[in-house]
């Protein structure tokens, strides 16, 4: 919902009055920049703290952005649509994390993917398992992503016997293959996964023998040329919406950014895809804070 762009303050406000106005039927998730290591990052240009202190200052900005990440800190991970449609914001998590659910001690089912995931604190304030408090099943959730495609005859490097490997392009988190999509849909008793976290041209793509779609709602992103989409799940079908892309438009918008950032470093790389983003780390003297 916010970094990367010039209207995060303005994003993230519509959405938590949307939330206000109709609290059982708009539903947010937490991401991987639902968080405060993510959205103070600098290299964002702009991050979400920077544009609340340009917006309303430093002592009234820092305050907006701590109170916004209170509310991030308490989103949920993951929804299920229909009793059929698991919907994370990264991707399945890997079964080393996913505790008694891939042990035979609960039975397969949706309820005991529940179970496990209600388990994570409902107040996270820092998800990341390597600091204090960090939880390793709520990373995987908002940082992991499918494995590269490859041929029949090719395996992905570094990927393990359960189809999960780590994802070296985040330095983070989890790469899992499509076996391991299919045996964990299989055993939640779910037919597709649902996820965002990458960039597609055309704002999706169908991957996974079709079992899974990956959905980007943000068009002209960090100046590129790609498109936004986004499902309408009805009547037991999928249905993709694309929402048309205006390139000058976008051009005019970053032009203007550009002028009013003078002297910043700016994000030129066009191929956003092959330059996914990495996981910011703590300074070692933080502690995570």
């Amino acid at each position: 919902y916010v970094d990367r762009g010039a209207h995060s303050v303005e994003v993230v406000t519509y959405l938590l009055a949307q939330k206000l106005i109709s609290p059982s039927k708009f539903k947010l998730l937490r991401g991987n920049h639902e968080t405060r290591i993510q959205n103070a990052h600098s290299g964002y240009n702009p991050c979400f703290k920077d544009s609340c202190e340009k917006l309303f200052g430093h002592q009234v900005g820092h305050e907006v952005w701590e109170s916004v990440n209170q509310v991030f800190d308490a989103l949920p991970l993951a929804a299920i649509v229909d009793n059929s449609i698991f919907c994370v914001h990264g991707g399945i998590p890997a079964p080393s994390v996913l505790r008694s659910f891939c042990t035979g001690d609960m039975k397969p089912g949706p309820a005991a993917l529940i179970a496990e995931i209600n388990k994570i604190s409902r107040d996270l304030p820092q998800p990341d398992p390597s600091q204090p408090q960090g939880d390793q099943l709520a990373w995987d959730l908002m940082w992991n992503d499918p494995a590269p495609s490859v041929s029949a005859d090719k395996k992905v490097e570094g990927m393990g016997a359960d189809g999960f490997g780590h994802n070296q392009s985040r330095g983070t988190a989890h790469m899992f293959s499509s076996e391991a999509l299919d045996q964990f849909l299989r055993r939640s008793g779910f037919s597709h996964l649902v996820r965002a976290h990458e960039v597609r041209k055309t704002g999706f793509q169908v991957q996974q023998h079709s079992r899974m779609v990956t959905l980007f709602s943000s068009s002209g992103y960090c100046g590129a040329n790609n498109e936004a989409c986004c499902i309408l799940a009805c009547e037991g079908k999928l249905r993709f919406i694309r929402l048309e892309h205006n390139a000058e438009e976008v051009a005019e918008a970053s032009a203007a950014a550009a002028e009013q950032e003078e002297g910043d470093e700016s994000d030129d790389d066009d191929d956003i895809e092959d330059e996914p983003e990495r996981a910011n780390t703590f300074p070692a003297n933080t502690g995570g804070k």
